[in-house]
C-alpha cells in the first residue's frame, strides 16, 4: 500500500518518513515524500535511509504554495494515506489556502470515484495543534487549523488530527544556538509561571505511523466499515516534559555543567528573562494561549498517543538536551565558560 506525504522533509516530516520505513514492505511498500527541494541534505538523507529498508521510497518536487488543484489531485491520486504536513512558518491565510487546495484535490478525486486500489477513499491524516477546539483560543493560527478541519469535514473527508504539544525542534532553533554559543539566558514571552509540555518530532513521528499502521491493518482485515470519518489523537510528552521557563533554565543549566579545572563539575547558571510578546496578531495569540496554559498538559497512562506507541517511552526533555550536549563534542563543551 503506498502513502504520500506532503511537508516530508521538515522537523516532524522526515520522522514520519523514516517511522514509516521502519515499518517493512509488507505494509507501506511505496512512500511518495513531496517536498520543495528534492536534492535537499534532508531529501538525501531519507534517500540513504530507505536503502535499509523493503519500502519504496520516491522523491517528488511538489510546492503547495505554487501547485494549482488538477496537478495536487493528480498527484494525491492512487494512494490509501495522504500525509499532511504544513511548514511552521506559513502564515494563518497560507495554512487555510493550503488545506483548501488539499481538501479540493481530495474530492475531485472522490467525486470521480478515483478511489485506491482497496476501494476507499484515502485517508488524510494532517499535523494539527493541541488545544485548538478547546476553551482557549491559540488566535489566527488556531483558528487557521479549525477552518482547515472545518473543511475537511464538510466534504466528507475522512482524516486524523494530530494534535501535539510544543515541539522540541523551536527550542533547539529558538533556545540552543545561544546556550550552545556559551550564553546562560533564555528568552521568550512565557512568563515565569505557565508551563509548557513538550514533545519529541521523532515521538510524533512514531505516533503518525502507528495511526497509519492500524488504517491500513484495517483496510487489509476487510474491515473498511470501522473507519470513522473523524478522528483525533493527541500526542502529548510525559509528565516530566511539562516545565515552566525557570524549571527548563536548571535542567538545561544541568546538562550544560563542565569539568572545571580544579574544581570539579560546575553547572552552568542558566536564567530566564521574559520578553514582551510579538506584535504580530498570530505568534501573539500563540503566546497568550501558552502564557494561559493552553499547553499545560502531561501524558497519562491509557492515553491514545501510549496505546498507539505500545508502551513504549517518549522521549524526556533532559534526555534530548543531554543528546544535544553530547553532540556539541568534548572539546567544544569544555570550552564553554564556567560560572
Amino acid at each position: 500500500m503506498s502513502v504520500i506525504i506532503l511537508g516530508a522533509t521538515g522537523n516532524v516530516g522526515r520522522h514520519i518518513v523514516r517511522a514509516l520505513l521502519e515499518l517493512g514492505g509488507s505494509l507501506v511498500t511505496q512512500i511518495v515524500a513531496c517536498t520543495r527541494q528534492p536534492l535537499s541534505g534532508p531529501a538525501m538523507a531519507l534517500k540513504a535511509a530507505a536503502n535499509f529498508s523493503r519500502t519504496r521510497l520516491c522523491l517528488a518536487k511538489v510546492d503547495m504554495m505554487t501547485s494549482d488543484v488538477d496537478s495536487l489531485a493528480a498527484i494525491l491520486s492512487g494512494h490509501e494515506v495522504v500525509v499532511l504536513v504544513m511548514a511552521q512558518g506559513l502564515s494563518p491565510e497560507e495554512m487555510v489556502g493550503c488545506q483548501k487546495e488539499v481538501a479540493e484535490a481530495l474530492s475531485r478525486g472522490m467525486d470521480k470515484k478515483e478511489k485506491q486500489p482497496s476501494g476507499n477513499a484515502p485517508l488524510l491524516v494532517k499535523l494539527s495543534s493541541y488545544g485548538i477546539d478547546g476553551p482557549l483560543s491559540q488566535g489566527p493560527l488556531g483558528d487557521a487549523h479549525r477552518t482547515g478541519e472545518d473543511l475537511f469535514r464538510s466534504k466528507n473527508l475522512p482524516f486524523v488530527s494530530l494534535r501535539p504539544t510544543s515541539f522540541f525542534s523551536n527550542f533547539e532553533a529558538y533556545d540552543w544556538p545561544s546556550l550552545r554559543a556559551g550564553g546562560r539566558v533564555i528568552r521568550s514571552p512565557l512568563g515565569p509561571h505557565a508551563r509548557v509540555n513538550w514533545v519529541a518530532c521523532q515521538d510524533i513521528g512514531r505516533v503518525s505511523a502507528a495511526v497509519i499502521k492500524e488504517h491500513l491493518e484495517t483496510l487489509g482485515n476487510g474491515r473498511q466499515a470501522s473507519i470513522p470519518v473523524f478522528r483525533k489523537v493527541d500526542v502529548v510528552g510525559p509528565e516530566g516534559n511539562t516545565l515552566s521557563a525557570p524549571e527548563m533554565c536548571r535542567v538545561v543549566g544541568k546538562c550544560l555543567k563542565k569539568e572545571g579545572k580544579g574544581r570539579g563539575d560546575v553547572e552552568r547558571e542558566v536564567r530566564y528573562e521574559e520578553t514582551p510578546l510579538p506584535t504580530t496578531e498570530a505568534y501573539r495569540g500563540l503566546w497568550t494561549f501558552l502564557r494561559a496554559g493552553g499547553f499545560d498538559v502531561a501524558d497519562g497512562p491509557g492515553s491514545e498517543s501510549g496505546r498507539l506507541l505500545g508502551g513504549k517511552a517518549m522521549t524526556g526533555f533532559r534526555d534530548y538536551i543531554e543528546g544535544l550536549v553530547e553532540g556539541m563534542g568534548e572539546a567544544e563543551t569544555r570550552g564553554l565558560p564556567l560560572n
